[in-house]
């Protein structure tokens, strides 16, 4: 990408090779006038020719200081060298002792493959340090690559290039801005400094600090550094990313942020894989998914992405200790899937879900949702839907081999479906007074109606059987069914529950 950056050195092993401590020769000038005003100098005049070390250099006018090997030359400036290199401006001086050569005015350097116009190019021999300070446009003219900078320099020693100040680079596929730009051509390294920007037709990449390894295609950018594409942007102290292998890497305060389907995703480490369009996040773990009326909170030891190209929609693996929150739903459990191109939810491993008084429990849940509202709820094996009755610890209880739930417009449970040695437990009595009586029906198949978290209506598919005993009469360890757990403590309360 910086290969082009050598110019300095072309311009120093070609245009200042008349700076050596071989005499200059001259090739011709119309005449050579001796001025005692001009001590120990030779005036040449009209259509002058200099030869050095097969490089020509043609003036209007020049002065030739033979004691102190330096000239200095007027008018019409062309070095040319071979078949390629040309370079032009208004007057050159080179000073013997200081070793130092400037070409001023309309600087205009080429060798075929590249181009440098400016106002003003010096260079140390001592030092070997070429640099220019009132602002160049470097060409390439190969791959059309265009540099622009008001500051440049290059270090022969350590063969450094170093530009500063509004540094553009613009490539047909890209453009970096910079406030500094440093490149080695050894290591073919380059170092950014400063606000940062690098734009092409996909994505940007803002940083103010960061490297490009332009041989191995790797790539580094920290401090308020961030990534953004036309769907997404990934922020973090440090970005690392490596276009060999397809790999990237985030580290600290990461944030993925998803435009097209509003989700942000948190965490302290982040790992993308850009062949199977997948990401991992872990560490502190946070997912937020913004609905129009609610917000999903999620968090997990560790998350994966998995994006669908056809419809850029996610697929969401949460792995333990996960924690999920909404106003009108939370829950708990060690694994997640959640799916965006079906809006299903799966819970794994100890799961329980909590939705406004009542608390369910099974070996496997699902949700099927609609933009962030819950519609229907499936759980599969030693499954349990339980509510407090009062406060005295006395709990409605539904169980059985499956249930399923359907909520309403108000994510409130309406229905109730159980399959296979079905169990309710209800507390009884009259309203706003205590609880007196305690019912208890069992039946393989049971359909529920309720409203306000209150049952209307049950529907028994086979035969029942049914008890109905005072409460006072009921010991505790038949107050509660055999699928029974109370879980309250675990119950995350407030997205900030979440965090802790």
């Amino acid at each position: 990408m910086f290969k082009y950056f050598t110019l300095f050195l072309l311009i120093i092993s070609t245009i200042f090779c008349l700076g050596q401590e071989k005499k200059i020769r001259i090739v011709k000038a119309n005449s050579l006038v001796f001025d005692k005003e001009i001590k120990d100098a030779q005036q040449l005049i009209g259509d002058v020719v200099f030869e050095h070390d097969s490089a020509f250099m043609y003036c209007d006018t020049a002065l030739l200081f033979l004691s102190s090997n330096s000239f200095e030359a007027f008018g019409h400036i062309r070095i040319v060298k071979g078949d390629s290199m040309r370079v032009s401006s208004d007057s050159l001086v080179y000073l013997g002792k200081e070793k130092l050569a400037k070409l001023k005015g309309n600087v205009d350097f080429t060798d075929g493959k590249l181009n440098l116009v400016t106002s003003q190019l010096n260079y140390d021999m001592s030092s070997k340090i070429g640099s220019y300070s009132n602002g160049a446009t470097i060409t390439s003219l190969e791959n059309n690559n265009v540099l622009v900078s008001k500051i440049g320099s290059y270090h022969g020693n350590s063969k450094t290039l170093f530009f500063k100040d509004s540094v553009k680079l613009t490539n047909p596929k890209y453009v970096i801005e910079s406030d500094t730009l440093i490149y080695n051509t050894t290591s073919e390294i380059t170092f950014f400094h400063g606000a940062t920007t690098i734009t092409n037709d996909s994505n940007f990449i803002y940083c103010e600090h960061g490297w490009y390894d332009t041989q191995n295609e790797q790539t580094a950018f920290w401090q308020n550094a961030y990534f953004q594409t036309k769907e997404q942007t990934l922020s973090g102290d440090s970005i690392y990313y490596d276009r060999n292998i397809g790999i990237g890497e985030a580290f600290g305060n990461v944030l993925i942020r998803d435009t097209i389907n509003k989700v942000d995703i948190e965490g302290d480490y982040a790992f993308y894989n850009e062949i199977n369009d997948s990401s991992l996040v872990t560490e502190c773990a946070l997912l937020t998914q913004y609905f129009d009326s609610d917000t999903l909170y999620l968090t997990a030891d560790t998350l994966i992405i998995k994006q669908d190209s056809a419809t850029q929609k996610n697929t969401f693996r949460c792995y333990h200790h996960v924690l999920l929150y909404k106003k009108d739903l939370q829950a708990s459990c060690d694994s997640l899937v959640y799916s965006e191109l079906d809006s299903m939810m799966y819970f794994m491993i100890d799961p329980i879900i909590w939705s406004d008084s009542s608390q369910m429990t099974g070996k496997e849940i699902k949700i099927s949702t609609h933009d962030g509202t819950v519609e229907r709820l499936y759980i599969n094996k030693k499954a349990a839907i339980i509510s407090e009755a009062d406060s005295l610890n006395n709990y409605n209880q539904i169980q059985g081999k499956t249930i399923e739930g359907i909520f309403n417009k108000d994510s409130e449970i309406e229905t109730i479906f159980v399959n296979g040695n079905g169990e309710i437990l209800y507390f009884m009595g009259e309203e706003n007074k205590p609880i007196t009586d305690l019912s208890h029906t069992e039946c393989a198949n049971i359909k529920i109606t309720l409203k306000d978290n209150q049952i209307k209506n049950i529907k028994y598919y086979n035969k029942a059987k049914a008890t109905m005993n005072p409460l006072i009469e009921v010991n505790k360890e038949k107050r509660k069914l055999s699928y029974f757990n109370w879980f309250s403590s675990k119950r995350p309360k407030s997205k900030e529950d979440l965090i802790k």
